[in-house]
């Protein structure tokens, strides 16, 4: 099976912050993802308006400089934006139309209404984030977990979907022991994170309460200072598994799961530093 590999540093961008060059993370990055040569990059956020409209225009500009330099395609990453940061947003995407006739040449969304918004608003490939994907994925659940998953988003809805928008790509988590995608619309491309899947997310930030007063505390879609870049949480659920929190997302670890039903695919590797917060 051909694979395209692809470092995921959405939600993780301070990786990118290192006293080390962007070249030096990214080649450790791969040689730990097992990648002889990395041919996308993904910046943004699938989780947190926050992170998305503070990231940092200087951090963007070194990743997008070293990836024309390499030859390496760069993904934005958009999360939903709740009402309130929606115009932010827009903004904040407008800022870099520039790179969109470069090494920028996609963006992945997670909500319909971004979907629309960049289909009618920019000439950019465009792909369905993970947040549309609504399959259950909780490895607690043995009798569901090693099953294979079918996405039950392959309906004739989504082909709808497809044409509307002109949609290019679809990106997936390894939810079960092995994800069987024969029924994918033709000519999507096809993109599967690793080696965590996210389990959950929520609107309520644990990070952001941290500098809040008591009467301010857990307060959905809240502005922060980014308290989540200096900290991952670990849970120790005993199964032998890695658990984690990154923002406002929790993840676990499954690198055993099989992908059925296609011939080629992105592996998109998520290259957080564990080590850094053991």
């Amino acid at each position: 099976m051909e694979q395209i590999n692809c470092l995921n540093y959405c939600d993780i961008m301070q990786e990118l912050e290192q006293e080390e060059t962007i070249e030096t993370v990214v080649k450790e990055a791969a040689h730990k993802a097992g990648f002889e040569h990395v041919e996308r990059i993904y910046i943004g956020s699938y989780f947190c308006a926050q992170y998305f409209i503070h990231m940092k225009d200087s951090t963007v500009e070194q990743v997008m400089a070293y990836a024309k330099h390499m030859g390496i395609r760069v993904t934005l990453v958009i999360p939903i934006l709740p009402q309130k940061d929606l115009e932010e947003g827009k903004k904040k995407v407008e800022g870099y139309v520039d790179y969109f006739e470069g090494n920028m040449d996609e963006i992945t969304v997670n909500d319909y209404g971004m979907l629309s918004y960049i289909h009618e608003t920019y000439d950019v490939r465009l792909n369905m984030g993970r947040l549309f994907m609504k399959d259950y994925r909780d490895p607690r659940y043995p009798n569901f977990f090693k099953t294979v998953l079918r996405p039950k988003i392959f309906t004739r809805y989504l082909t709808h979907l497809i044409e509307e928008y002109q949609i290019d790509g679809m990106e997936f988590d390894r939810t079960n022991i092995a994800v069987n995608l024969e029924k994918k619309p033709k000519g999507i491309v096809i993109g599967m994170h690793t080696p965590f899947c996210y389990m959950t997310v929520g609107q309520i930030c644990e990070y952001a309460s941290i500098n809040k007063q008591l009467e301010k505390k857990f307060r959905p879609n809240q502005g922060c200072g980014k308290e989540c870049q200096d900290t991952i949480i670990h849970y120790d659920l005993q199964d032998d598994r890695e658990w984690i929190r990154v923002g406002r997302a929790v993840y676990f670890e499954n690198q055993e799961c099989d992908i059925e039903g296609i011939h080629k695919y992105r592996n998109i590797y998520f290259p957080v530093r564990l080590e850094k917060f053991v």
